[in-house]
């Protein structure tokens, strides 16, 4: 390694936080979380960030592939306040309050000296997307976006994204493509973009305006959850149902046995996902 230069495992592991079925969550707030991906994107650094709530633990402890992404090198950040009540109930743990992946991106869009790419959605999606960010923030840039094709990406879209990014300039790719999909994309494209890439699912909708967000007094209740249900009953039961059982009963299971908190998190590469 260059010396002065740090590489993306160590950038990821500095965050001290705990674990969740052998899952690193780093023990970074609002505040701090845009901050050190700032940072992460001036520097151009190719790190994964994923926004880990309880259906995605959930989802982890039964899709190993999907484990193994949230397990390489990367930060996993909190969303949701149940898992920051799990990190409570493990003595010893700094548990702030949880990122919400809405309110990064907002963040880090209203910060200068950043070029943005947008990876997700319809073509009309992210045309009302760019739309909003312009009109709330005229001097952002959006320095390019893609709306993917909705079936299973081939080799040749994921050069596509690598060369698109690297042509369009941007400094931080933004992957709104729903859980586990857009995770498992980052986990095995982040290396050759060459930037950091951020998991932050429905945001792309909320801040188009495509989709309600929770009112303001129900988040970080815990209870946000049940407004997004009420809000897609169809699509979401099952999530929501089965998912929270799931991560329930993990959390019990780590908290009964001891779960233990750690600084870093392990540093195995994985190869890409399709």
């Amino acid at each position: 390694m260059v010396e002065g230069k740090e590489s993306p495992t160590g950038i990821a592991a500095k965050a001290p936080g705990y674990t969740y079925d052998g899952i690193h969550l780093a023990s970074l707030g609002p505040q701090e979380a845009a901050d050190c991906l700032f940072e992460l994107a001036v520097r151009r650094r190719p790190v994964g960030i994923h926004l880990c709530n309880a259906y995605t633990l959930s989802l982890a402890r039964r899709n190993e592939a999907y484990k193994a992404c949230l397990s390489s090198p990367a930060l996993n950040l909190v969303d949701g306040t149940p898992v920051t009540w799990f990190g409570l109930a493990l003595k010893g743990a700094k548990v702030p309050p949880a990122v919400r992946g809405p309110s990064l991106m907002r963040a880090l869009i209203a910060r200068h000296g950043l070029q943005h790419y947008l990876l997700g959605g319809s073509p009309g999606a992210l045309s009302r997307l760019q739309g909003a960010i312009v009109q709330e923030h005229p001097e952002a840039i959006v320095a390019g976006s893609w709306s993917p094709p909705f079936r299973a990406l081939t080799e040749d879209d994921y050069r596509f994204v690598v060369d698109d990014v690297a042509a369009s300039g941007a400094n931080i790719v933004w992957v709104g493509l729903g859980t586990p999909k857009q995770d498992l994309l980052i986990s095995g494209l982040v290396a050759e973009v060459g930037v950091p890439m951020v998991a932050v699912g429905a945001a792309f909708d909320f801040l188009s305006g495509s989709k309600s967000e929770a009112p303001r007094w129900l988040r970080g209740t815990g209870l946000e959850w049940i407004f997004r249900l009420l809000s897609e009953p169809r699509r979401l039961w099952r999530r929501y149902l089965f998912g929270n059982f799931i991560f329930v009963s993990g959390a019990l299971k780590e908290i009964i046995h001891g779960g233990r908190h750690r600084i870093g998190g392990p540093g195995r590469r994985f190869r890409r996902h399709a």
